[in-house]
């Protein structure tokens, strides 16, 4: 007979109840690993502050019109928008990994990936928003300017919607 002490519970491990008690652990197992496990809400109100930043600072540079932009503005308009892609796309995983368990493989499929579990509804206009990150990141040659001008002006809806759905979900608050 061999005694074991865990977390002050006596447990005698002999043959019938030693197999018992490997069942028992091997279904906890399973049963933890397909638990939701918390979301880690500090990381999300972070991201959530990094958008809003970028956001208001976006506000600020389109507030004027595009003739009167200097060069290091439209290249601070690029900059705030791959911010705001990043910090999108790292909520949408976190998400999808730690509520889900979900493994997205890009942040156009988590996207999708939380669409369709109801997370959000504008998949399709933050698809598009990580898609500009994307060629401002890797195809700065091919940009217009007045275009993403234009965009951050009138087609942000989605990010302000997104936000709003994720702080509600998770109960954040800034």
């Amino acid at each position: 007979m061999r005694r074991n002490t865990a977390k002050g519970l006596d447990l005698i491990l002999l043959g019938r109840e030693f197999c018992e008690w490997q069942a028992f652990l091997l279904c906890f197992c399973k049963y933890v690993l397909l638990v939701r496990m918390p979301v880690d809400t500090e990381h999300l109100k972070q991201r959530v502050r990094g958008i809003l930043e970028a956001k208001s600072e976006l506000a600020r540079l389109t507030s004027k019109s595009f003739s009167r932009l200097s060069l290091e503005e439209k290249y601070a308009i690029r900059y705030q928008i791959i911010v705001l892609a990043e910090a999108l796309g790292s909520i949408c995983v976190q998400v999808a990994t730690e509520d889900f368990k979900l493994e997205p493989q890009s942040f156009s499929e988590c996207f999708k990936l939380l669409e369709e579990r109801q997370v959000h509804d504008c998949a399709k206009d933050l698809t598009a928003i990580t898609r500009l990150r994307n060629l401002l990141t890797h195809h700065y040659w091919t940009i217009d300017d007045k275009r993403i001008f234009e965009s951050v002006r009138n087609n942000f809806g989605s990010v302000d919607e997104f936000i709003r759905k994720v702080k509600q979900r998770y109960a954040i608050i800034l």
